[in-house]
């Protein structure tokens, strides 16, 4: 019986869309790819993670949950980890966006066949927006959730050709778009109206206090701010 996700897994969970294999990268105590397992949004899944206290704890998940035929733990540097052959998508969550853009550098060759990525950056999540934005995957979805007073942003992106439709928004550059997410202001999230302005009052006290580098980013907060009060109900990214 799979234990029971804290909505920041949940709400991972609920941006993956079915496929055959799963690869959990950070994978913790195995929380999420027994769920995925478990509730038949995957056939298989690898849970990877470097350190062993963790892993160990994970095993003991998977033993626990009777579906150690599917669910693989192994000890490993992110994908380079992961047995080769049917990966289909990945999931990163609670680390920072520096360790999973290295992840993802690091294995080309592993993420060629993958179809989609679910991402829960803890930290600078405008960075892994503007990395799949240049690298060929398009932002499907996002969700902004608040937990323990903390807040998370998970990123569903796909493969796509092209310009990423998300972010074609009138009045909005792209770099802009990655700081505020596109789906997440086309959505008027309250949520996220939260952190936007958590974010402008951050921005506007250091600019108050003699930093005018960060009056780029306080314009943009203010700004999403402003879209998001000004048109309830809003329009989706065409």
């Amino acid at each position: 019986m799979a234990e029971q996700l804290s909505r920041r897994l949940e709400c991972v969970l609920g941006l993956l869309r079915p496929c055959a294999v799963l690869a959990d990268v950070g994978t913790d105590h195995a929380l999420l790819p027994v769920a995925a397992v478990a509730r038949g949004l995957v056939e298989r899944a690898v849970a990877v993670d470097l350190r062993e206290a963790p892993l160990a704890g994970a095993r003991a998940h998977v033993e626990r949950s009777g579906l150690a035929e599917r669910v693989l733990t192994v000890r490993g540097d992110g994908l380079l980890a992961v047995p080769e052959g049917g990966l289909q998508a990945v999931v990163m969550a609670g680390m920072s966006a520096a360790s999973m853009l290295r992840v993802l550098a690091a294995a080309p060759h592993v993420l060629a066949d993958v179809e989609q990525l679910i991402l829960q950056p803890n930290q600078n999540v405008a960075a892994l927006r503007a990395w799949a934005k240049e690298s060929g995957w398009h932002l499907r979805d996002e969700r902004m959730l608040e937990e323990r007073s903390q807040f998370f942003v998970v990123c569903a992106f796909v493969r796509g050709e092209g310009e990423d439709p998300a972010y074609r928004v009138p009045g909005w550059t792209g770099a802009a778009l990655c700081q505020v997410g596109p789906w997440l202001l086309a959505r008027q999230d309250a949520v996220a109206l939260r952190w936007f302005e958590r974010q402008r009052v951050r921005a506007s006290h250091w600019v108050e206090r003699g930093s005018p580098r960060l009056q780029p980013e306080l314009e943009v907060w203010e700004a999403a701010c402003q879209a998001m009060r000004a048109a309830p109900g809003g329009v989706a990214p065409r």
